[in-house]
């Protein structure tokens, strides 16, 4: 009796020397603990999508894209919708009551800001096709907006937390926007352009080439991508709301001759009246020496689709956009797709394409593949078209490109890229998904960061392109892009390392957008 006697005090100094020791810890000590205990909140939040709780990422090396280099057993706390504590995980304390979500041996980086990406489009039409009946070309439509939730769902899982959305129309995708920012669904934060702005002369020609039925002109300039303008004054005023991030112009595909696109002036009013409003101004050239050249003469902000194969761009034009510090779009991704699809048909037997499509749209991939695989066998014929648009019996007439050519194609396109990067051009990255063959289940923004790097960007300039970069697009480096102290919760986790493995973008394993967990 007397031994256990004396075990009782003991037993209470050796508990009091224990609670001074761990009074005298650093603060991270308590959310080691917490750490280590078993978690109470596991996995993503449930809708509406607001921030329920604080949530802590322990242990994973940062990339937090401000140029710094990557910095080890890092702990990011999120609080509210904004980045609260960042460093090492012995100098952070995890707030009372935070999802801790263990990120050793993965990365923290910004959530990827996609530069030119889509809801409304379907990757197996080439879009617009305007050759069809009236009564087709709704039903088509009307079934990819029904469909817009589900892929802005998609995107957010890939790790994309914010998108341009670089074309109309705009009253079919605005209340999809108005649904993710409420939180009652879930999806990147779009940015809009509201619509392609056109002119006349340009929409008219490419509807007369496209053989577009009269009765469908009418809902082509009104109930798909264009915003077709007449009057650059009037005509452009419905896009001079807060709910309109930027403006993009659509120039034609001809060689201008003095009346078939904007005049200079035209063009010169639209950019000072988009400055004027707080507005960005995007451009699609179609990527010909012509274009590009013509645009150089005017105060645009952004540039797309300049990696097109029709011609190698002479370095006299690229090194007058880097002069004037314009950020090029990607987009390789979009420009070489459909020669990466024939040079490789039977990735479309594969299961994730069966699962992940209805079966009347399995079908018409499937008779794509058929015509692929006959195309790369007959390498120097005419290629038989891979697209019938339905309701039309004739068959498309083909343009006599036969693989071979498409294949060089290909290779300008990668050239384009490789000439732009060297020549020091300033990024973003996009890839216009999910434009004609180019599939959202096929992880197109991971494509094209490895495409950054392997034609001469360094990893952590990719980086820099599809986060830090793309905020700067936006107008938004202030709120978005990085991760620091004071920004905006847009955090993704991923499994790997992405300086050394490009593939490691495809293994999201964590996206928090405005200080929710999504994934």
């Amino acid at each position: 009796m007397a031994i256990r006697k004396l075990q009782v005090p003991m037993l209470s100094c050796l508990l009091a020397l224990a609670g001074v020791a761990l009074s005298l810890q650093p603060p991270m000590a308590q959310g080691a603990q917490e750490q280590a205990s078993t978690p109470t909140i596991w996995g993503p939040q449930e809708p509406p999508f607001r921030p329920t709780h604080p949530i802590a990422i322990v242990g994973g090396t940062l990339i937090d894209a401000t140029g710094a280099a990557p910095k080890i057993e890092q702990t990011v706390v999120i609080e509210g919708n904004r980045i609260t504590a960042i460093g090492r995980n012995e100098d952070v304390r995890i707030p009372r009551g935070a999802q801790v979500i263990d990120a050793a041996g993965m990365t923290i980086m910004p959530g990827i800001i996609n530069s030119n990406q889509h809801l409304q489009l379907n990757p197996l039409y080439p879009a617009p096709v305007a050759n069809l009946p009236l009564e087709v070309l709704k039903a088509r439509w009307e079934d990819v907006y029904a469909r817009m939730p589900d892929r802005a769902y998609v995107y957010l899982m890939q790790g994309i937390t914010s998108m341009r959305h670089t074309s109309g129309p705009w009253h079919r995708i605005l209340p999809v926007k108005q649904r993710i920012d409420s939180g009652e669904a879930a999806g990147p934060r779009i940015f809009l352009g509201g619509a392609l702005l056109m002119s006349d002369e340009y929409f008219e020609h490419y509807m007369t080439t496209q053989h577009t039925p009269k009765e469908a002109r009418e809902w082509m300039a009104k109930e798909f991508a264009y915003h077709v303008v007449k009057d650059v004054d009037a005509d452009t005023d419905r896009f001079l709301g807060p709910e309109f991030n930027f403006w993009k112009l659509l120039m034609s595909d001809e060689d201008f001759n003095g009346k078939n696109d904007f005049t200079d002036e035209e063009l010169r009013f639209i950019i000072n009246k988009a400055h004027a409003a707080g507005k960005h101004v995007d451009v699609h050239t179609t990527g010909t020496n012509i274009g590009l050249r013509r645009m150089l003469a005017f105060d645009v902000d952004t540039l797309e689709h300049p990696f097109y194969g029709t011609e190698l761009i002479e370095e006299d034009i690229i090194k007058g956009y880097v002069k004037k510090g314009v950020t090029v779009d990607t987009l390789l991704v979009q420009m070489i797709s459909p020669a990466l699809r024939r040079a490789d048909p039977h990735r479309f037997n594969e299961t994730l394409y069966i699962s992940s499509m209805r079966p009347d749209e399995y079908r018409i991939l499937l008779r794509y593949r058929d015509k692929m695989l006959y195309n790369q066998r007959h390498p120097d014929a005419p290629e038989v078209p891979i697209y019938q648009s339905p309701g039309v019996e004739a068959p498309p007439p083909s343009d006599g490109r036969t693989y071979n050519e498409i294949q060089a194609r290909r290779a300008t396109s990668v050239a384009n890229m490789r000439r732009f990067i060297r020549e020091g051009a300033k990024f973003s990255l996009g890839t216009d998904t999910p434009a004609y063959l180019n599939f959202q289940q096929e992880d197109p923004n991971a494509s094209e960061f490895r495409f950054m790097i392997e034609q001469g960007m360094s990893p952590m300039d990719a980086i820099i392109a599809a986060t830090r970069n793309g905020a700067q697009v936006l107008g938004m480096a202030d709120q978005l892009g990085t991760i620091e102290k004071g920004k905006i919760a847009d955090v993704i986790v991923v499994a790997g390392n992405p300086l050394v493995d490009p593939n490691a973008m495809k293994r999201v394993f964590a996206v928090i957008k405005d200080g929710v967990r999504y994934k």
